[in-house]
């Protein structure tokens, strides 16, 4: 059960296939979830515009604050990362949150939005 609070557009799907699904971050955006409690990965698959950035954008996983992962941003076609989280990094709480920190963003021609990457699945599983 996971959450998109702050920091997401809608949900999009392309015309000839709406079983594909994906959202779009802004700057920051913050997922929420029932706190594990124990050993957990994180799963997101992404995709970014990585044909304007050079560098490529930057991608910042915290939880609590603390950092627990980082990327590149340079995959213009769908791609899995997985990210070990312990049970102390998701700390006591029956719920926690994992925050998506981009350092650049941008706007599409006739799309005023502030985009971030592309996000298709993102979720936690206890090990």
């Amino acid at each position: 059960f996971t959450v998109f609070k702050d920091g997401w557009h809608r949900t999009e799907s392309p015309e000839q296939d709406a079983l594909v699904e994906w959202q779009w971050t802004k700057k920051d955006a913050t997922l929420a979830f029932k706190n594990p409690k124990r050993d957990s990965t994180f799963y997101l698959k992404f995709d970014a515009r990585a044909d304007l950035f050079n560098p490529p954008q930057q991608v910042t996983l915290k939880v609590a604050g603390q950092p627990v992962g980082s990327f590149a941003a340079d995959a213009k076609d769908a791609v899995l990362k997985t990210f070990p989280i312990t049970a102390a990094q998701f700390g006591d709480g029956d719920m926690t949150e994992l925050l998506i920190e981009i350092d650049r963003t941008f706007t599409a021609p006739g799309d005023a939005r502030e985009l971030g990457i592309r996000i298709y699945q993102a979720f936690i599983e206890p090990k």
